[in-house]
């Protein structure tokens, strides 16, 4: 089985870390979590492209 990109799974910890605590611990304001939220998604989506150019 292939390994996981650790840029993809530093994106992945990021987007759960951040949406737990939005939803059971504090709500996170939007200026906050729109930031946050796309680096996460960005990370995810260079590891797949780091991934398919290997």
């Amino acid at each position: 089985m292939k390994e996981r990109s650790w840029l993809i799974s530093i994106g992945i910890i990021i987007y759960i870390i951040l949406t737990g605590i939005d939803r059971f611990v504090c709500k996170v304001p939007n200026y906050v979590y729109i930031p946050i939220a796309i680096i996460g998604i960005a990370f995810i989506i260079i590891g797949f492209i780091k991934d398919k150019n290997k």
